[in-house]
C-alpha cells in the first residue's frame, strides 16, 4: 500500500515537472507583457518548490518505509527479550 502511495506521487511529482517546463515556455512567447511575464514566473517558481518540497518529502518516506520492516524485527526481538 505504501509503495503504491509513494510511486504515485513521484508520478504527480514528474508531471509538475513537466507543467512547470510547459509554463516555463510560455514565458519565452512574445505576446505576454511584462507583469504578466513576471506573475507566471513567479507562480512557476512557486510551484518548483512546492514539487522540491513534496519530492524530498516523497523520498524520505521511501528510505524510511523501507527500514520499517527491519526497525520492527529489531522492536519484536527486543519486546520479546525484555
Amino acid at each position: 500500500m505504501l509503495d503504491v502511495l509513494i510511486r504515485s506521487a513521484l508520478d504527480i511529482v514528474r508531471r509538475a515537472e513537466r507543467l512547470i517546463e510547459a509554463a516555463r515556455g510560455l514565458l519565452d512567447r512574445h505576446d505576454l507583457g511584462e507583469a504578466e511575464r513576471h506573475e507566471l514566473d513567479y507562480e512557476i517558481e512557486r510551484l518548483r518548490d512546492a514539487v522540491l518540497a513534496v519530492e524530498e518529502a516523497v523520498r524520505s518516506l521511501a528510505r524510511r518505509s523501507e527500514r520499517w520492516p527491519q526497525t520492527a524485527r529489531v522492536h519484536a526481538l527486543q519486546t520479546t527479550l525484555h
